[in-house]
């Protein structure tokens, strides 16, 4: 049985996420943004539930800008996503960039979380439970979990899978309390951050 905050939050999740998207500077995009914005509707309360924490509510609103001079992909400030509109031309089979960056909209983390944590907690929704498909095994043979991205969303995976299956989830909830510590590692699996990657590392 559902406790009365996380009941309130499972209601206040209920109500659809809106979604505005701007292609003015690149109108021959508006396809593309469309099925983005769908995808989005149908993840976002999805990863919302994956990511609750009780006394917290996700942005019920956020914008996606496709913007035609920005550079590298996209990245996302606060309930604000912007694409590189050249990056979708050139692999408009990329949505996991979509949801990688609506993540972010749902973690809204205040600061204070280590970089490879927020987007290995991203990219593990991405990989792990959006596009279901193993990270290659260069990928996650990093020189360490730092590297971020798919490199630590796929060590978390190996955590998950290895040692505490709420691993993800908690470090949801610390970063977005502004509490996250190393020592989280420790208390889930009994060894320090350093030592889970060696186990990690040399894992068949």
């Amino acid at each position: 049985m559902l406790s009365p905050a996380l009941l309130l939050l499972s209601l206040v999740q209920a109500e659809p996420v809106k979604i505005a998207v701007d292609v003015s500077q690149v109108p021959e995009l508006k396809e593309w943004a469309e099925k983005a914005k769908v995808l989005c509707e149908e993840w976002y309360p999805r990863t919302s539930d994956f990511l609750a924490t009780p006394g917290f509510t996700p942005p019920g609103e956020f914008k996606i800008i496709f913007e035609k001079d920005k550079k590298g992909v996209a990245d996302t400030s606060g309930a604000v996503i912007r694409v590189a509109a050249d990056w979708v031309k050139k692999n408009p089979g990329d949505w996991g960039m979509i949801v990688h960056e609506m993540v972010h909209v749902v973690q809204s983390y205040p600061g204070g979380c280590p970089g490879w944590v927020t987007e290995g907690v991203a990219d593990y929704v991405r990989y792990f439970q959006y596009e279901k498909k193993a990270v290659s095994p260069k990928e996650r043979r990093g020189k360490s979990y730092k590297e971020s991205y798919r490199t630590a969303a796929s060590f978390l995976a190996w955590v998950t899978e290895k040692h505490d299956k709420e691993i993800v989830k908690k470090l949801n909830a610390a970063g977005r309390a502004g509490k996250y510590k190393d020592d989280l590692f420790k208390d889930a699996a009994g060894k320090d951050l350093d030592a889970l990657w060696k186990d990690y590392l040399s894992a068949p």
